[in-house]
């Protein structure tokens, strides 16, 4: 039941980061390689990390420097990803192509917390 509680607590960070609180102009200077505003979105996704791994380590206690080293790759790698989408893919919200790319960009996050999750919860 611990890796259930891990993945839901790392898609409500998931869904709070990248819908409830991204912006407008972090979805656009995402696509322009270290523009601030790009990566301040990598580093919402960073904190809320933090904090989602901060709570799951009250039932599982967690090593603190992992904590840190997994939130801090997941932000990478979160910037990679969204980075390669915003300046590559395509742009027009009503072609299939973008939703298609959409899909890809999201399997490709949730790849990430199913890492995460393998390497904070060794079997």
């Amino acid at each position: 039941m611990d890796i259930l509680l891990l993945i839901m607590l790392l898609q409500i960070k998931h869904w709070y980061a990248d819908f409830k609180i991204q912006t407008y102009m972090q979805t656009v200077k995402k696509g322009v390689w270290l523009d601030p505003v790009g990566v301040s979105h990598a580093c919402d996704h960073i904190w809320t990390t933090l904090l989602a791994l901060l709570i799951f380590s009250f039932v599982v206690p967690l090593n603190p420097l992992l904590i840190l080293v997994v939130a801090f790759a997941e932000g990478i790698t979160h910037y990679l990803i969204d980075y390669t989408k915003v300046k590559y893919g395509c742009k027009d919200n009503t072609k299939p192509l973008f939703w298609n790319q959409f899909g890809l960009d999201q399997l490709a996050h949730q790849t990430c917390y199913l890492i995460m999750a393998y390497i904070l919860l060794p079997i």
